[in-house]
């Protein structure tokens, strides 16, 4: 009886030998420590360049902003806080190309001022007024820059609560975030003797310009430990 051969595409692999096997036992160890040194390599580099990228939490429009801090119950005791708050802002959205439209810091004070009717408007009617189509809005719910009351230490905090609003006339105007008191956010400064060289308006200026940044990074991406 005659045994027809296996087709072509149905013969036996042939076997490998077992010094092939082994080989190939030995390359797979050989590259197991390149992987995990590339995995260190990729922690390192990300080190070096400030680690992780962090994708904006909102992207604001490039039309006319206005940055409106709410300081209704006169929390801020030194106003050059104000003023530096919103100049960080202003000045890292123009840096980082977040928007170059901001409404002017004396604009908006000079409407607050001026406009008897200012304190009965909306926060949207404020930006209507002054052009904006969005509104950054900054409500301050604590501000001091003692440890306590009298206490001859300076210590710094500056808490805020920061949404984004739109100025169409609709229901409703809220943007972000999800939370309708809007974000948290905080800046502290380290307790300091009041007999140094540290002056009220310093620690005012350093909360400001600290908060302003964490407020401005929510708004472009960046790496994680950028200053």
């Amino acid at each position: 009886m005659t045994v027809s051969p296996l087709p072509r595409n149905r013969r036996r692999a042939p076997r490998r030998p077992a010094g092939y096997i082994r080989m190939a036992s030995l390359v797979l160890l050989a590259i197991a420590p390149l992987a995990t040194g590339c995995f260190k390599v990729a922690a390192a580099w990300a080190n070096i360049t400030h680690g992780d990228w962090i994708e904006p939490q909102f992207t604001l429009t490039k039309a006319p902003l206005l940055i409106l801090i709410d300081d209704r119950n006169s929390l801020v005791t030194e106003p050059i806080a104000m003023r530096e708050l919103h100049k960080t802002i202003s000045e890292n959205f123009l840096a980082f190309k977040v928007n170059e439209m901001v409404v002017p810091f004396d604009e908006w004070r000079r409407l607050a001022q001026n406009d008897r009717s200012y304190h009965k408007y909306s926060i949207r009617q404020i930006g209507e007024k002054l052009g904006a189509e969005q509104v950054l809005y900054i409500n301050v719910e604590r501000f001091t820059i003692h440890s306590e009351v009298g206490a001859p230490i300076f210590k710094g905090e500056f808490t805020v609560r920061v949404k984004v609003l739109s100025t169409d006339r609709k229901k409703d105007i809220r943007l972000w975030p999800s939370e309708e008191a809007g974000k948290r956010m905080s800046s502290n400064t380290p307790a300091t003797s009041a007999d140094s060289e540290i002056s009220a308006n310093k620690v005012a200026t350093e909360l400001a310009v600290k908060l302003g940044k964490d407020i401005s990074k929510m708004f472009y991406g960046h790496r994680e430990l950028e200053e």
